[in-house]
């Protein structure tokens, strides 16, 4: 039985952010009811590429789901929302703010009171209040990223900052807002109530700088916080330093003792004994100081030899190393399919679909995998059924459009 089995959740989010959130309840076990707007559904149900008429990206985010099309618009469509929430765990939403919510009559001051045990988890772009909220500004990945600095610290091939080419800030995010949630739903078990919870994108990619802030918030931003590696001028020149081979790329990170012991190791597994040696290199301030001089050095070398040469030959030398690949080229590394995070979500057209599954494994309560993510409102009359609502009930919304 999944950890989660029996706890059910009502999910108003979509994109990437809340349903991220989500997923790892519904990897989980949980009972995740998608409400959709009619007759589009989520807007993530646009973006490509697609398998058939299936958006992958939605597909990936959105496995084990059951998809109910309700217009909130419309009193009854509403009135079908408030029925669930009388049996749901956690309500989950990824509005702008919290004035959505408020306006339809489901925000948390309102909820609270009739479902007392409710987890009402939500996700802004920037939090539930302040200037960013105050004036309406939309949340978004690349905002997350020039906010938090993160874009600045990453600089593309003129120098300038740029956002990194993946959703960083909604997947952390969304991971932190279902740790939220978890968390409740423990503390429940001990107060019998439940409470409101909530984290942002900037928030998110804020807590994935905590190593260096510490040193910035505290000394200032002058130093080595030692997260930026080799690409920071002030960082270790051989922390994540990447060097051309004879068949691709390499990325050598030496430390883990003294430098000249490192030096001594990094030379003989290059060939360089010369580097045990050398005034410039005998301590991290001369690796700092003359890091360019250290690259002229390797830089030749390295190409001498291909990825595999020279991993075994720094791994004898308990040097840290690895290829730079591409992601298409990772996702091929047999260490996933140990893990089991490589999951099939259903079939389309006849073709098994494979998506990334739940990093977490769990003993005696695994993750279940299996259930392809549905299409809008494929389980409209059965969520309706199970909640008590009757035949005559549910063609007398579809007749009014309330649902779909």
């Amino acid at each position: 039985m999944p950890a989660l089995d029996g706890t059910r959740v009502l999910d108003l989010s979509q994109v990437i952010f809340g349903p991220a959130a989500t997923q790892v309840l519904a990897d989980h076990g949980a009972d995740v009811i998608k409400v959709e707007r009619p007759p589009g559904g989520d807007l993530a149900r646009a973006f490509g590429p697609w398998q058939g008429e299936l958006s992958l990206p939605f597909a990936s985010l959105n496995r084990g789901k059951r998809s109910l099309a309700v217009d909130l618009k419309s009193p009854e469509g509403l009135g079908v929302v408030h029925r669930l929430l009388e049996t749901a765990d956690v309500l989950v939403h990824n509005f702008r703010s919290t004035a959505v919510m408020e306006r339809l009559g489901l925000g948390y001051e309102a909820l609270a009171p009739k479902h007392p045990r409710l987890i009402y988890a939500a996700g802004f772009g920037y939090g539930s209040a302040g200037p960013y909220v105050e004036r309406g500004k939309a949340g978004h990945e690349s905002m997350a990223q020039a906010l938090s600095g993160l874009a600045d610290r990453f600089r593309g091939p003129t120098g300038g900052p740029q956002r990194l080419p993946y959703t960083l800030s909604d997947i952390t995010a969304g991971m932190q807002l279902a740790q939220g949630i978890l968390l409740a739903l423990l503390a429940r078990e001990r107060t019998g109530r439940g409470q409101q919870v909530e984290t942002a994108l900037l928030d998110g990619v804020m807590a994935l700088q905590a190593w260096e802030s510490a040193a910035i918030l505290n000394v200032g931003d002058q130093v080595d916080h030692g997260a930026g590696g080799a690409t920071d001028p002030l960082g270790n020149p051989l922390d994540g330093a990447v060097f051309a081979t004879a068949d691709g790329d390499l990325m050598v990170t030496a430390l883990f003792r003294a430098v000249p012991q490192l030096m001594a190791d990094l030379g003989a597994a290059v060939g360089l004994a010369e580097l045990a040696t050398d005034s410039r290199f005998v301590d991290i301030e001369g690796l700092r100081a003359h890091r360019a001089d250290l690259r002229a050095l390797l830089e030749p070398v390295f190409r001498t030899r291909t990825n595999d040469e020279w991993i075994d030959r720094l791994e004898a030398q308990d040097i840290l190393v690895a290829p730079v690949r591409t992601t298409a080229q990772a996702l091929r590394d047999p260490q996933f399919e140990i893990n089991g995070l490589l999951v099939d979500g259903g079939q389309i057209d006849g073709k098994p679909l494979r998506f990334v599954g739940s990093p977490l494994r769990l003993g005696e309560t695994p993750a279940v995998t299996g259930r392809p993510a549905p299409s809008v409102g494929q389980h409209t009359d059965e969520v309706l059924a199970a909640a008590g609502f009757g035949t005559d009930e549910i063609a007398s919304l579809r007749a009014t459009n309330a649902i779909s």
